[in-house]
């Protein structure tokens, strides 16, 4: 029997869908932070269990050829699992996570080679901090991987590098008007989560601070601190229930309009900070142009957009269809959609608020139909009730665009078993450096 502290080397087979290593000591999966497949490694157990170990990466005895040097000091935060991964070894690592997920269920289609960027660094236009106390003051920074103890990280290699110099300021600013902490585990203090948001194409910066309390304290103060900084507009949001939802559902706006803009081909999109909206734009754009190219439009269609969040699919569409309805949950975000149609002059969409399962079957039992149904849900997929409607519906044409191989794959397996035909399968790499891949699904009724 295995113990902890033990030192053992082993070889690596292949990686988790979180990155991590797995080989195997005596029949047992042993999960190796940092190993990479086809390697030679030595390690100590840190967890001993029945059915499964966890252990250390001490020594890379015979490295993988696509192993590269970490671009970061920051390990311990978790966010990108496969740093030590070449890129396009990453890329068709992801390629391989959604094949096997579609060869599971069953399906056989030709996955094509993931879109994937020409620098995948400083690629996030959004970011999230929390905010704890430490032994020297007020600290604002990511969570430990599978914790939520804090890791301070002002260089981080995927965000904008102006975070360095905002998070300075801020932690002093926090230091120096002994503004409190988040304490989660009594549920006292005021500042817990700080966000930032970036126009990639337009400049334009938001910054909002998410308090336990109705009242951020020293607020002169901090609108003093953020002088000389591009930060377009600053919102106050607040946060006065437990839990680990990041915004609350109340903003005040400190100065600007709080909101941004910003550009997707050659769209403009007006941001706000409850908005739904991807975190890599440049990558945003290569996935939408797919969808739109899967969509096959002609002029002539009625399209239903799913999940539309504030409107950038519904608005790639429109300009090539008949009429677009677009169907989202949260109102803030139907709000932001109905603005973006009108700021760009698009008039042939309208949008609903709804759960999408119940939304599309009220229309449908009114007697709407639609040509083409683009869906983009969340990781959990579609609910069954939707599918069932988009069956009796019988579009000509279905995109399913996901964030989860695994979902993605289910809801296929179960349309095409009910007359539609599965034609092509396009994963995107919005998540550079992490296992997490975008996909897009054209079907066609058979």
């Amino acid at each position: 029997m295995s113990a902890v502290g033990e030192q053992q080397r082993i070889q690596i087979l292949e990686l988790t869908d979180k990155g991590d290593g797995i080989g195997r000591l005596d029949a047992v999966p042993l999960y190796v932070e940092g190993a990479l497949p086809g390697e030679e490694v030595e390690v100590t157990l840190t967890l001993v269990k029945p059915n499964y170990l966890h252990g250390r990466l001490d020594k890379v005895v015979t490295a993988s050829p696509d192993r590269v040097a970490d671009f970061c000091a920051h390990s311990e935060c978790g966010g990108c699992q496969v740093r030590p991964l070449a890129y396009p070894a990453q890329l068709e690592y992801k390629r391989e996570l959604v094949r096997r997920a579609l060869t599971q269920q069953g399906l056989v289609v030709e996955v094509e080679p993931v879109l994937g960027m020409q620098s995948p660094f400083a690629w996030r236009n959004k970011a999230q901090f929390a905010v704890r106390a430490t032994d020297e003051g007020a600290e604002i920074g990511f969570y430990r991987k599978h914790s939520h103890d804090l890791v301070a990280c002002d260089d981080c290699a995927v965000q904008d590098p102006l975070h360095g110099e905002l998070l300075a300021r801020l932690r002093h600013w926090m230091r120096e008007h002994e503004v409190r902490p988040y304490d989660e585990a009594n549920h006292e203090g005021d500042l817990r989560h700080v966000m930032t948001r970036k126009g990639f194409a337009s400049g334009e910066w938001m910054l909002v601070l998410v308090t336990r309390t109705e009242q951020l304290p020293a607020e002169a103060e901090l609108l003093a601190a953020l002088e000389g900084l591009p930060i377009t507009t600053v919102v106050h949001n607040i946060h006065p229930e437990p839990g680990n939802r990041v915004l609350g559902l109340t903003n005040r706006v400190l100065s600007g309009e709080g909101i941004i803009t910003d550009r997707l081909h050659d769209l403009e999109f007006v941001i706000s900070p409850l908005s739904f909206y991807q975190v890599n734009p440049v990558q945003t754009d290569t996935l939408y142009g797919k969808a739109l190219e899967f969509a096959g439009l002609t002029g002539s269609e009625t399209v239903f957009d799913l999940y539309c969040g504030i409107g950038t699919i519904s608005l790639f569409l429109a300009r090539q269809a008949a009429r677009v309805v677009g169907i989202e949950l949260v109102p803030e975000a139907i709000e932001d959609a109905r603005r973006n149609a009108e700021r760009n002059g698009i008039g042939n969409t309208e949008f609903h608020v709804g759960k999408a399962e119940e939304k599309v079957a009220e229309l449908y039992h009114a007697g709407e139909r639609a040509d083409v149904v683009v869906i983009d849900p969340p990781r959990k997929g579609c609910d069954k009730a939707l599918l069932d409607t988009l069956v009796a519906m019988a579009p000509e044409r279905l995109v399913y665009v996901s964030c989860h191989p695994q979902s993605l794959a289910r809801d296929l397996a179960w349309l095409t078993a009910r007359g539609f035909v599965l034609e092509a399968v396009q994963p995107v790499d919005m998540f550079p450096h992490t296992l997490h891949v975008e996909a897009v699904a054209r079907l066609r009724r058979a």
